[in-house]
């Protein structure tokens, strides 16, 4: 399981919004701005044991820390969108927009290739909490599909639920890594 945590030392905190610069700018001319810095670390020794990993994330220019004992952490930068209520995560493979609903399900979109094979289907589980829209080319695409899908699940009387804190980040991210877990059993 990942550790999330805030990150406020300045030098790592300027890496980040140095790697994220543009997508940063392209969130923020949608309304987004910013919430939190974060560093996702994995378990102890995970630096060795997902070596592969690491030199797959080093080509998408992730920014890398390496905690003691040889852990593997990457800092990224979460921007925050009030109307919807929308949390925007900015990785190296990608841009994710996360928005909760009262009933506790949450919409994810995203700019990540590797999303389409996780796309709801009719044999999906009816239990999931996780609805996913295709994943976009841009940001700007994602936005557009994932404010559509929005509004098609007010349509059916789903409700927003707010989420504009680190906390609702983290809580947010535990569901998805669940059900990805759920998936890959």
């Amino acid at each position: 399981m990942r550790e999330y945590r805030e990150i406020n030392d300045p030098g790592l905190r300027s890496r980040v919004e140095a790697r994220y610069g543009a997508e940063i700018a392209v969130l923020q001319t949608l309304g987004f701005r910013h919430l939190a810095h974060k560093l996702e670390t994995l378990g102890p020794f995970s630096a060795i044991v997902k070596f592969p990993i690491v030199l797959q994330i080093r080509r998408s220019k992730e920014v890398l820390v390496f905690p003691f004992p040889f852990r593997l952490a990457a800092a990224y930068v979460l921007l925050v969108r009030s109307e919807p209520s929308c949390i925007a995560d900015c990785m190296g493979m990608g841009v994710k927009l996360y928005t909760r609903f009262s009933d506790h399900s949450i919409l994810i979109s995203s700019t990540l290739e590797s999303h389409l094979t996780l796309q709801n289907s009719s044999e999906e589980r009816f239990d999931s909490q996780i609805i996913r829209t295709p994943p976009c080319k841009t940001p700007e695409e994602a936005w557009l599909s994932h404010k559509s899908r929005i509004a098609q699940i007010e349509a059916q009387g789903g409700k927003i639920y707010n989420i504009n804190s680190f906390a609702d980040y983290v809580e947010i991210s535990i569901l998805e890594e669940a059900d990805l877990r759920s998936k890959m059993a």
